[in-house]
């Protein structure tokens, strides 16, 4: 005796099962397409750019740039033997590509001296609000304010003195060592003149 084959059309309940597994998995990938374009992208926050966090010239607020100047120059100008080359390694994260070269010898040669004169410098930096930024270009930025420094040879005190900090940035690409997005281009020391003496000079 002949048996026929059952055919899949004679199964109805088969059909409607591969029809809502069907269904099912395209709601499953519909899902996860949705998910993954949904999803918050990851954004890195730069201090002073509190909107839309892109470095934009016009969006660098004047505290930022005052805030990573005045950590630049903790960095730059305030040392004992032991720290110079650690805090100077530091500061040339901060420093342009096209000023790196000579920042590093300038900083090495530095750094040198310093461990053998045994010299030790302490930096009283002023308060931000005491500080200038100004905007001398597209994505360029002066900073200056004055500080007091204290230079020191082992532990006796060899000078003090007021000394203005110039220092031209501009606005660059924001990594995880430099999060502000800014860069030293040019800097500037100079020596100021005591009050005392300018005082008698009017």
């Amino acid at each position: 005796m002949r048996v026929d084959k059952p055919s899949i059309l004679n199964r109805p309940r088969l059909l409607l099962f591969g029809a809502a597994a069907l269904l099912g998995s395209q709601l499953v990938v519909s899902a996860a397409l949705a998910f993954v374009a949904l999803k918050p992208r990851p954004t890195l926050v730069i201090p002073g750019v509190h909107e839309s966090q892109v470095v934009l010239p016009e969006e660098v607020h004047d505290a930022a740039v005052k805030t990573f100047s005045l950590l630049y120059l903790r960095y730059f100008d305030d040392y004992t033997p032991p720290t110079i080359e650690e805090r100077s390694n530091y500061a040339l994260r901060f420093v342009s590509p096209e000023r790196l070269e000579a920042a590093t010898r300038s900083l090495s040669e530095r750094a040198s001296y310093v461990a053998r004169a045994k010299e030790s410098s302490h930096l009283v930096l002023p308060l931000p609000s005491a500080c200038a930024v100004e905007r001398i270009g597209s994505g360029l930025f002066r900073f200056t304010a004055v500080a007091e420094r204290r230079i020191f040879i082992a532990s006796e005190l060899k000078d003090a003195s007021r000394i203005r900090y110039t220092i031209e940035l501009r606005t660059g690409l924001p990594t995880e060592e430099d999060p502000y997005g800014l860069l030293v281009v040019a800097q500037s020391i100079r020596l100021e003149a005591p009050k005392e003496a300018a005082d008698e000079r009017r």
